[in-house]
């Protein structure tokens, strides 16, 4: 190394680039109970659960091989914003996978198909079509949209009569706060969340998977 005058010795730098790959999905997708006039609510607000006024609740993303038995590839937890969109970021992969979400009191609801998901981020939006969900299976809002079925309460995979039964017996007892039988999310479980399952069961509503 040479010295110079102030007697520190010459240094050189040079940059390197490190390109980090990640494997992103953006999903859009709305859920039926928490959609009121032409938006979804701040149901975490109004349970008492979190400050934000641009949250709706979270959401459990899972990718699933195309094949029987569909066997786990992934799955996280993601915050849903009001609009319907999240991003969910994963370590750097390639496969072919179903896209899945389950929320604490609707319907799981899969992707029509299998999605191609690699170095270029998939955008898949369910709320375009009915048929965006395996089946069709998605209830049509007043807007045109298409959302995710409410009313499973205890997460069987159908709305029935013991979703109501979890539904009476916080009703009966004017429960309130971050609770699964708040299906429209204002923060009580009365008569809105009842109104919602009865559509539903009505309907003979359930989980429609390939």
């Amino acid at each position: 190394n040479m010295v110079n005058m102030a007697g520190c010795a010459h240094t050189g730098s040079f940059q390197v680039n490190e390109h980090v790959c990640y494997t992103i999905l953006n999903l859009t997708c709305l859920l039926q109970g928490y959609y009121y006039n032409g938006q979804m609510q701040s149901v975490l607000l109004n349970q008492g659960a979190d400050t934000s006024t641009q949250l709706t609740d979270t959401i459990v993303v899972e990718l699933r091989e195309p094949l029987a038995p569909y066997a786990l590839i992934q799955s996280s937890t993601h915050l849903l914003q009001r609009d319907g969109s999240v991003q969910c970021v994963w370590p750097p992969f390639v496969d072919t996978a179903y896209v899945v979400i389950r929320h604490r009191n609707h319907v799981e609801t899969w992707s029509a198909y299998p999605q191609i998901l690699d170095a270029s981020p998939l955008n898949y939006n369910f709320t375009v079509q009915a048929n965006k969900a395996f089946g069709d299976n998605q209830a049509s809002l007043s807007n045109g949209s298409f959302a995710f079925y409410t009313g499973d309460i205890n997460q069987d995979g159908v709305v029935d009569g013991l979703d109501y039964n979890d539904w009476e017996t916080d009703n009966n007892i004017f429960a309130n706060g971050y609770l699964s039988t708040d299906l429209s999310g204002d923060g009580i479980v009365d008569g809105l969340d009842f109104l919602l399952w009865e559509t539903n069961n009505n309907a003979f509503i359930g989980l429609v998977t390939p």
